[in-house]
């Protein structure tokens, strides 16, 4: 069997249109697979770095027209860090935040106990005006249906 140039060779069992369908199926998961690898292989070169430098991003313009980046800005230094003050102003933070929740709590279970009831009281003035119509159905039979009207006379 002798191929055209620039012809596709083909199953006997597919049609041309399939056959290409196929390939261009297989070209496009290959272009996603690739693109795909090169977006893991971009992720993994970059090395994750966290900084707790906050001088690094608080810089001052120093000359506007300068050449040189150094030129350009100025690092600012940061004033030293309070340990001691903030731990001990941390942990009273934190307990008058624990006492906070457990109020908070506290007065969230009193409303939902009273919503309950609410909802308990509502729930049986419901099944009571529910027997006193059943009860006024019972005492009261049904009256006799309407009459039907009479035909249109011709």
């Amino acid at each position: 069997m002798m191929l055209e140039p620039g012809t596709i060779p083909v199953a006997p069992t597919l049609s041309r249109v399939t056959a290409t369908a196929k390939i261009h199926a297989r070209l496009i998961v290959a272009t996603v697979v690739a693109l795909a690898c090169t977006e893991t292989c971009a992720a993994e070169d970059k090395p994750v770095v966290r900084r707790d430098d906050l001088d690094v991003t608080m810089q001052i313009i120093v000359d506007p027209d300068a050449k040189l980046p150094d030129e350009v800005v100025r690092r600012i230094t940061l004033p030293p860090r309070k340990e001691s003050a903030t731990t001990t102003e941390s942990s009273s933070d934190t307990n008058k935040g624990q006492e906070r929740a457990r109020e908070a709590r506290g007065q969230g279970r009193e409303v939902s106990e009273a919503a309950r009831e609410k909802n308990n009281e509502a729930a049986e003035q419901r099944e009571q005006a529910r027997r006193s119509i059943a009860e006024e159905r019972r005492g009261n039979p049904p009256k006799d249906p309407p009459k039907r009207p009479d035909p249109p006379r011709p």
